[in-house]
């Protein structure tokens, strides 16, 4: 398996049906012009070579004829999981983080005494989500310490203050359950990695990812800490859609605020070209362009299945429609490090079913998907706009158009 970089290439060069490619470039058009979303771009690359790369309907909300390009940035969410555990890993490699040490080495805030299990989280568990910690709990919290005014020490150097105060307003709260016992979807835990990266490396996060990954990567248009001149290549979505109200202290998707906190969990703007060449390297075994980034032990671990047998996998939602708390539970499927893994009986809807179970994927709120199949040797991106959240909560096409892009392989 080569390390080159990705090129584009026609479809036949990749093993892929060409009438099949334009279908699914059909599907996706379809999709804008039906008004399933706003603004789509999407890439498909095998074997190295980008065989679909398009982008679909408008940038700005305010837009009346087609603007968005292939290079517009999205606020892409939670696709930053991956990226913040991949700077771990960096950090792992350097012998300067320990995957088995209790988190709270890294983190001395909140190692609080008479905190149950506390010094049972290790860092692992932050970053496959089973050290017991409960976002809505400690959201709440935070909102209630907020009210008395506390006067809490000041952030560290390179530290946003909102991450300073997230991390010690929400230190001594119990955890929800034993470390490892459970699968509980955290961005506090990936808010933990990201400072634990500020702190070990002695750099700003958003300096480190640069430094580390990006710009080896190629990646020139990703940042965790958006320069104020892109904003005008960035997506801005029509008020009321997904994100673009939240409760207090939290900011919108499209805000100025979000873009200036690098937060490992949800602060991350990219273009799909450069997610892919972040998947193209885990695809590689941690190489790209001829260049070392990752070992291939540490792309393995990333990839591979983390939890073990016997571990529920639940999603703690306040639903849209209720107002009221859904421990959603996701039979099947596994996580490894920042991302999840096919699995037999995986009942996570935004998912494909035509992937084979090595295939990794993550999601991002309001419509956003990347997904990788190394033993397909396939990778796809699809960024979009959701307009509204379905019954299910689910935001986007992508499941239909991963099962579309692998049925486009035809050896």
């Amino acid at each position: 398996m080569t390390s080159a970089a990705l090129h584009e290439g026609p479809p036949e060069s990749g093993g892929m049906d060409p009438d099949r490619i334009e279908r699914v470039k059909k599907l996706c058009g379809d999709w804008v012009a039906r008004g399933d979303t706003p603004s789509l771009v999407v890439l498909v690359a095998r074997r190295g070579t980008i065989v679909l790369h398009e982008a679909f309907g408008i940038r700005h909300h305010e837009d009346t004829t087609p603007t968005l390009r292939r290079d517009s940035i999205f606020p892409v969410m939670s696709i930053a999981k991956p990226v913040t555990a991949a700077l771990v890993m960096c950090l792992v490699e350097d012998g300067l983080i320990g995957l088995n040490r209790p988190f709270v080495d890294y983190v001395p805030e909140w190692n609080v005494p008479g905190i149950q299990w506390i010094e049972e989280a290790s860092v692992a568990d932050l970053l496959r989500h089973t050290a017991g910690i409960d976002d809505l709990v400690l959201l709440a919290r935070r909102m209630e310490q907020e009210k008395q005014s506390p006067d809490i020490p000041g952030p560290g150097a390179g530290q946003h203050p909102a991450i300073n105060r997230t991390i010690r307003l929400c230190a001594g709260v119990p955890l929800a359950r034993r470390p490892g016992t459970a699968m509980i979807y955290s961005n506090i835990g990936y808010l933990l990695l990201s400072d634990m990266v500020r702190r070990v490396s002695g750099q700003p996060f958003w300096q480190f990812a640069h430094e580390r990954l990006f710009e080896p990567l190629g990646m020139i248009d990703s940042h965790f800490v958006l320069p104020e001149g892109l904003r005008e290549r960035r997506i801005f979505r029509q008020p009321g859609m997904p994100g673009t109200v939240n409760p207090p202290g939290i900011p919108t998707i499209d805000s100025a605020d979000l873009d200036a906190r690098d937060t490992g969990y949800n602060g991350l703007a990219s273009t799909a070209r450069d997610l892919a060449s972040f998947l193209q390297m885990l695809v590689n075994r941690g190489a790209y362009g001829g260049r070392r980034i990752l070992s291939p032990a540490s792309a393995a671990a990333m990839t591979r299945p983390q939890l073990g047998s016997g571990v529920l996998r639940l999603f703690p939602i306040i639903n849209p429609r209720t107002g009221q708390r859904e421990d959603k539970e996701v039979p099947g499927g596994d996580y490894g490090y920042g991302l999840f893994v096919m699995g037999p009986g995986d009942r996570f809807a935004r998912n494909g079913a035509l992937a084979t179970l090595s295939a990794v994927s993550h999601i991002g709120f309001a419509g956003t998907q990347v997904w990788a199949d190394p033993e397909r040797e396939l990778i796809g991106v699809y960024l979009s706009v959701s307009p509204r959240l379905k019954r299910d909560l689910s935001i986007s096409n992508g499941d239909l158009f991963q099962n579309a892009v692998h049925a486009a392989i035809v050896d």
